[in-house]
């Protein structure tokens, strides 16, 4: 009798199920059983994937209205963004994930899903308010953020911000300071 292959692969996964060889398999029986073993393999382990959408707020909706209300208290100046540019590189950390120029290309951020920001994004920065940005120095987000909270002032943390606006400006502004 004639059979199809997919009738004869099935037939040899119920073989194998009451006990069969799977070396008696034939090339096909076994790529099918191979192919679902990796796919089961990979859902299993595999990270859900996480809102790409590079305008998409990073503080949870229950705290969104509260971020939004936020203050900057920090004048942004010659001085306050001096003074955060030393933090972004230095005791903040920040550089090592969001990179040199604030891109979200630093080498720690590189297996980030989905990546760390990019400060030079001029949509985001019109998307994003100093509170927001502030919120998320201040507790981190569920994107692999860390809370600055308890590292950084809230002087330090709102000079942060200022300094985060700052990749969003024209590079002819940034050259005028």
């Amino acid at each position: 009798m004639n059979q199809t292959p997919i009738y004869r692969v099935s037939e040899e996964i119920k073989s194998l199920k009451k006990g069969g060889d799977i070396v008696k398999m034939s090339k096909p029986g076994f790529l099918v059983i191979l192919i679902f073993a990796a796919a089961a393999f990979l859902s299993f382990y595999a990270e859900p994937a996480q809102s790409a959408d590079p305008l998409a707020p990073r503080v949870s909706a229950d705290k969104l209205a509260e971020a939004k209300g936020l203050k900057n208290a920090v004048a942004s100046n010659a001085k306050t963004v001096a003074d955060a540019k030393g933090i972004y590189a230095g005791k903040g950390a920040c550089l090592s994930c969001h990179g040199e120029a604030g891109k979200g290309d630093g080498a720690a951020g590189a297996s980030f899903n989905p990546k760390p920001r990019n400060f030079a994004d001029i949509n985001w920065q019109k998307a994003r308010t100093d509170g927001e940005i502030f919120w998320a120095i201040t507790h981190g987000t569920d994107f692999g953020m860390l809370a600055y909270e308890n590292m950084l002032s809230k002087e330090e943390r709102w000079t942060l911000v200022n300094y985060i606006r700052e990749f969003g400006k024209p590079i002819e502004a940034n050259n005028k300071k």
